[in-house]
């Protein structure tokens, strides 16, 4: 399995948008990509890093996890997404692919 793990930061003032747009748009066409297991969105409880959110799914391969990012459902949505990124992000937030060794199911 493949884990995608995606990393951003969104101002409070767009927050509400922000959480409303993931779970209407952006978390549902991701899960519907063949070869997706799952989609987790976070944001992070630490002091000071309030605006910071993690994305991580889980698929069943590279190719999977990659081709989804070429569909323009998709594109559509990831674009959307980048609206709500403080400047650091607004080129898209940082994305990394790894590869599970060990799991509990």
């Amino acid at each position: 399995m493949i884990l995608r793990v995606v990393h951003g930061a969104v101002p409070p003032e767009k927050k509400k948008a922000y959480v409303d747009f993931i779970n209407t748009t952006l978390a549902p066409a991701i899960r519907k990509m063949p070869g997706c297991h799952f989609i987790y969105v976070a944001e992070c409880v630490e002091k000071c890093h309030e605006h910071e959110v993690i994305y991580v799914s889980g698929w069943d391969s590279e190719e999977q996890c990659e081709a989804m990012d070429k569909t323009s459902i998709y594109q559509g949505a990831a674009v959307s997404a980048k609206s709500f990124y403080t400047h650091r992000y607004h080129d898209g937030a940082l994305h990394i692919h790894y590869k599970t060794f060990a799991a509990l199911e």
